[in-house]
């Protein structure tokens, strides 16, 4: 598909989100800003295909309070159908949109028998998933500038993660209350030109997030949020202290100069999980 086309799909599925065959609470869009007491709205972000002969569905969500986050256990308030229940999908969600959160993997013949329900303030939102044309993207490369996502390694010398989140991808283990050190190398060796050289570029060449996945209690970043000038290897550090024993899923976001969720055309940013052990 022509990149325009790649790039008008994604817009589309960003915009419409909660329309394309959502049933439950998304037949109503909000309007208007609620502080809370509003649905969680799944996203289904498109699809693209790999060389192994199957198709990875890109998947994030919209949390439309915007002061009350919300956490929903796997189960009756958050599930796939048919099953397993669980397939990877969050169950912290802060408000606002989140793009590229997981994937899922599916046979490249894939019926479209598959969905993703949120029970959030007891309004459910259930959305379908499948692979219709329309919504095919190109996550790893922007055709239109070449423009590739930043890489992200958890040592110096791994090799690094590159666009969306692909099951765990690095292991720690903390106690309770004792800061974890979380460190990542993170770089881009593609940077996307267009949006630097633009002088009203309001997002910078590089940037970095930690984010809440799952967990049992409160995670608290020493800092979340990095900026860089430069897309050569920077080392982004901080910690991480968990409240509460269990197993908590980090997600680590490596951006470019074309911001969140690519501006919305799915490329050209990466992500990837970090599952925390945490004991007494």
């Amino acid at each position: 598909m022509p990149a325009y086309g790649s790039r008008l799909a994604a817009w589309t599925v960003g915009v419409s989100m909660v329309l394309g065959g959502a049933t439950g609470a998304s037949a109503q869009i909000p309007t208007t800003l609620q502080v809370f007491g509003v649905p969680v709205y799944p996203a289904f972000e498109g699809w693209y295909q790999n060389q192994a002969g199957t198709a990875t569905i890109l998947v994030g969500f919209y949390n439309s309070n915007t002061d009350q986050t919300v956490d929903l256990p796997v189960g009756e308030l958050n599930y796939f159908t048919p099953g397993p229940q669980d397939r990877g999908q969050p169950t912290h969600f802060p408000p606002g949109r989140a793009w590229g959160v997981f994937t899922l993997e599916v046979p490249r013949d894939f019926d479209g028998e598959l969905s993703w329900t949120l029970v959030a303030n007891e309004q459910p939102v259930t959305i379908p998933f499948h692979l219709e044309v329309p919504y095919f993207v190109e996550p790893f490369k922007d055709a239109s500038n070449n423009n590739e996502p930043p890489r992200l390694r958890f040592s110096p010398q791994s090799e690094p993660f590159v666009g969306p989140p692909i099951g765990i991808a690095h292991e720690l283990t903390g106690s309770v209350a004792v800061p974890v050190d979380l460190s990542v190398w993170l770089s881009d060796v593609t940077p996307d030109t267009h949006v630097r050289e633009n002088p009203f570029r309001r997002t910078p060449p590089m940037s970095f997030r930690w984010h809440k996945l799952r967990g049992p209690g409160v995670v608290e970043f020493a800092e979340t949020e990095f900026e860089y000038e430069e897309t050569i290897e920077q080392a982004v550090t901080t910690t991480a202290a968990f409240d509460a024993a269990g197993e908590y899923w980090l997600r680590a976001e490596a951006l470019d100069s074309t911001g969140v969720g690519g501006s919305g055309f799915q490329c050209c940013w990466t992500s990837a999980i970090v599952r925390v052990t945490v004991s007494e």
